[in-house]
């Protein structure tokens, strides 16, 4: 069997990349809670390089897996002929999976903080843009046109 460093290598500039994934992931958490667009907005270009960036090495590390004959970093663990690699390959397959578990959750926080802001805005057009069953123009009592029943009237008109 070939050596394992271009595996190893791979799989540490995954970690890193998960790690600046994770910071750039509670970056937009704090933009969410915050209500800070323009910083929400720097954090998107961020987040797509690195996502690019692990799918990248996702490939390449699927090609470096198949080269072993192996499609998972488990069965190539498993291998007896590699006993003087396999604690850093289980130290890198353990961190990966606590990165991930770790971004798993931050995405399950940061879309429901997405879906309350949606909401919230949501709820705030429909105050704004309230539909009301009165005529728009001022009429005599009896001269009320009866087939307008739809007339649009905002929060600011009624106000006014």
């Amino acid at each position: 069997m070939k050596s394992l460093d271009q595996l190893k290598a791979i799989l540490k500039e995954m970690v890193s990349v998960y790690d600046h994934l994770l910071a750039v992931g509670k970056e937009k958490q704090e933009a969410l809670i915050s209500g800070d667009n323009e910083r929400l907005l720097s954090v998107f270009p961020k987040e797509s390089a690195l996502i690019k960036e692990i799918s990248s090495l996702e490939e390449r590390r699927q090609e470096e897996t198949l080269s072993y004959q192996s499609l998972s970093l488990t069965k190539i663990i498993g291998d007896r002929s590699i006993l003087k690699e396999k604690e850093e390959l289980i130290s890198y397959q353990s961190q990966l999976k606590l990165k991930l578990n770790e971004l798993e959750t931050l995405h399950a926080t940061n879309k429901q903080l997405i879906h309350s802001a949606l909401l919230y805005t949501n709820r705030m057009l429909e105050l704004f843009a309230q539909r009301q069953e009165q005529p728009l123009t001022y009429s005599a009592k009896n001269n009320v046109n009866k087939k307008e029943t739809n007339y649009s009237r905002s929060y600011f008109d009624l106000k006014a």
